[in-house]
């Protein structure tokens, strides 16, 4: 655990219209941030990761390194959520082996394309009607077939393409930096904003072009719903409504002028379109349940900056809504606080993934 910056992690986040990147370094045996860079990429009008090669991204990193002098090597990357696919699925008790053959069957009517393009992995959360397990061995351990038949297994499945991930290997190689995981972004989130904490939550995150929703349970992912609306669509409003540049929109946005308020005349239908997928999954996810179990909404994303949001969604939705702290459980300079109250919902992916560092550092 000795060396230069052996206890220093990097969470690099890639975002449709923007980069963000945070360093944590571990210090009287915690997370604390030692560094940050946000970076608009400029010339994008839709999805930077395609309208950008990987060679492009790749300086765009190399620069924010450079300005910001990041002392870490230590690179953990994510991907989209839309980029890949994160679902539950229930098996009834079976032997090991039989559950790696029914996975990969099962996950064909998930992926409409060849095993061999896709990365995929799994991991077993719990035995239905059984206690949470800690360890998959001990898990493992009880799957026999002698089992009680009404005894059933969860498994979070999640695979992306192969040609993604190798797209995230080599903008990180073009860097310099030592790529130590790539994780779809849904985990960063949780693991910033949610972390080991008790309870039900709904996790909305509103980027630029899409917006992730995610279902947690107890610290792990029960749905992943990813919709075509974002940020971009809600600046459009407001330069429209203002007559002002897009810009300018943005910053009013964010600002702490109160724009969801009925006086300002304005329609964000696509606020309304995400309140109602989310209803969509509580819903159909607690179909069966009599009352929808959930503790609280956490919003998160460059859009959560708009004055009055909780409160918007609070009330639509009936149930208590706040705006996401991703340093809530890391230390930071307290001169920072004002600057990090500001862009910290922007934050959360990229700290959730240097967060995944300290983890690592913590289980060695």
């Amino acid at each position: 655990m000795f060396g230069f910056g052996q206890n220093r992690f990097l969470g690099i986040d890639i975002g449709t219209s923007s980069i963000k990147i945070a360093e944590i370094k571990i210090g009287n045996n915690k997370p604390i941030l030692s560094n940050y860079a946000w970076m608009k990429i400029s010339g994008a009008s839709g999805d930077a990761q395609t309208e950008f090669s990987d060679v492009v991204l790749s300086k765009y990193v190399r620069r924010m390194l450079g300005a910001a002098k990041f002392k870490s090597k230590k690179a953990y990357v994510s991907m989209p959520a839309f980029g890949g696919l994160i679902t539950l699925i229930e098996f009834p008790q079976m032997s090991k082996e039989d559950l790696d053959q029914a996975i990969k069957f099962e996950a064909h009517k998930y992926i409409p394309t060849s095993m061999d393009d896709i990365a995929l992995s799994w991991d077993i959360l719990n035995i239905k009607n059984a206690p949470l397990v800690a360890k998959r061995e001990e898990i493992e351990s009880k799957m026999d077939v002698s089992a009680n038949a009404n005894s059933k297994l969860q498994v979070l499945l999640v695979a992306a393409p192969k040609s993604k991930v190798e797209k995230y290997e080599k903008i990180i190689a073009e860097t310099g930096l030592s790529l130590n995981s790539i994780e779809i972004e849904s985990f960063s989130v949780l693991r910033s904003l949610v972390g080991n904490d008790a309870g039900n939550f709904v996790i909305i995150d509103i980027g630029s072009r899409v917006c992730n929703i995610v279902l947690v349970e107890k610290g792990v992912i029960k749905v992943n719903r990813n919709i075509d609306a974002g940020g971009r669509e809600i600046t459009k409003v407001i330069s429209r409504s203002m007559d002002i540049d897009e810009e300018r929109a943005e910053k009013f946005k964010i600002s702490n002028k109160d724009l969801l308020s009925k006086e300002t005349n304005m329609k964000f239908t696509t606020l309304d379109l995400i309140i109602d997928e989310t209803k969509r999954v509580l819903n159909t996810y607690y179909k069966n349940e009599g009352e929808k179990r959930v503790d609280g909404i956490i919003l998160t994303g460059g859009t959560a900056g708009l004055s009055g949001i909780d409160k918007y969604f609070g009330e639509a939705l009936n149930i208590k809504t706040i705006i996401g702290n991703p340093l809530g459980r890391i230390g930071y300079d307290a001169k920072l606080d004002s600057k990090l109250r500001e862009i910290g919902p922007r934050l959360s992916v990229c700290v959730g993934l240097a967060l995944r560092g300290a983890e690592d550092y913590f289980k060695h």
